[in-house]
């Protein structure tokens, strides 16, 4: 082949590859979703009847904080923050909020500081999720202490947060 040619040749497929890249980009495939709606007022719990069980999940289910239609396994909501139970006292409740809110704080706390040492955790939100369990893990180990994904007396006092 001639050096015209084959420059010409690579310049179509140059064009080709950023058309094809284009086209890509800003191709978004709609997925089907297997979620089908119905009609149904929700109870005060957001819970409803389903008869003709549309959902799937039988002939009561619920929509809480506009997640699809799920179930309660043993009366909680599984897209709940804090635990709810129709039998603890409002004292219980309480105090398990607090505490969970306590540990969140705790848990932001260390993600804030994992952070500015280097040890991406991700965004500090407060939940103890896969990055910030490898993260407590890597300074845990590069620091000589117990090698766990606990947040802990011991990793606290080594960040210096109280």
């Amino acid at each position: 082949m001639s050096k015209k040619i084959t420059s010409t040749l690579k310049k179509a497929i140059l064009v080709l590859t950023v058309l094809v890249t284009a086209i890509n980009l800003t191709y978004i495939p709609s997925a089907a979703s297997p979620i089908q709606s119905h009609s149904g007022r929700t109870d005060s719990s957001g819970g409803h009847r389903d008869n003709k069980n549309k959902s799937g999940l039988g002939s009561y289910h619920y929509h809480c904080g506009g997640h699809e239609a799920h179930l309660h396994k043993n009366g909680v909501c599984p897209y709940s923050s804090s635990s709810k139970s129709s039998n603890s006292s409002k004292s219980t409740k309480k105090a398990t909020a607090n505490k969970s809110s306590k540990y969140s704080t705790t848990v932001e706390k260390v993600q804030i500081a994992l952070n500015n040492l280097g040890y991406d955790c991700g965004k500090a939100d407060g939940i103890s999720g896969k990055k910030t369990k490898n993260a407590v893990k890597k300074y845990r180990q590069d620091k000589g202490l117990t090698v766990n994904t606990k947040i802990d007396k011991e990793l606290k006092k080594s960040l210096g947060i109280n």
